[in-house]
């Protein structure tokens, strides 16, 4: 419902609570998306100075998924090449840590991930918003950017809370959770214990 707009008595309101505009409802699936992909790619990122391999393979499934479909269906269904190869990316960095010699300072191999991961999910947000989200399309484009605006925002916010997480952290909380330490965590009780 939009400011101004009158209330709908009709029965499709539940418990007297209003009905979601579908504008809102659309722009925010997208970016609720996109943030679940790109939150902790980005929070490690700051905290450790690396992203983790399970967040690049989560990338890579998602990514994988999308383009399998759109091969499934590529007789009933045109697909952009831009699409295509932004599918592949994920892939693509597989087959290179594959063939890359384990030794020999390959350390591009860390650049292209870290690239694949954080530009990736912005581009997968809209990608999959346009795929799975029916109503996406008739969003305006201003919406449709603000999800992926949404998203980009989350990454660098996730990406400052695990760079300065000894602010709300402590080192024990990363021992709780099962993760490593990151350099300069703060010491003391798991913060539900304080």
């Amino acid at each position: 419902m939009m400011h101004g707009e009158p209330r709908d008595p009709s029965p499709n309101t539940k418990r007297g609570l209003p009905e979601i505009h579908s504008v809102l409802r659309t722009t925010a699936a997208a970016a609720a998306g996109g943030t679940l992909v790109i939150w902790w790619p980005a929070f490690t990122f700051g905290a450790y100075g690396d992203i983790f391999f399970d967040s690049a393979m989560a990338l890579w499934a998602v990514a994988t998924a999308v383009l399998l479909s759109g091969l499934a269906l590529h007789r009933r269904v045109a697909v952009p090449w831009s699409s295509w190869v932004a599918l592949l990316l994920p892939s693509l960095w597989i087959v290179l840590g594959i063939a890359a010699p384990r030794s020999g300072g390959f350390h591009y191999l860390h650049y292209f991930e870290v690239l694949i991961t954080l530009v990736g999910a912005p581009y997968l947000t809209w990608l999959l918003s346009k795929i799975l989200l029916s109503d996406y399309d008739e969003l305006p484009a201003v919406q449709r950017f603000m999800a992926v605006g949404i998203t980009v925002v989350i990454g660098i916010i996730a990406f400052l809370l695990g760079k300065y997480n000894d602010l709300f952290l402590t080192c024990a909380d990363f021992n709780v959770s099962g993760n490593n330490v990151p350099p300069g965590c703060a010491q003391g009780p798991p913060f539900r214990l304080r």
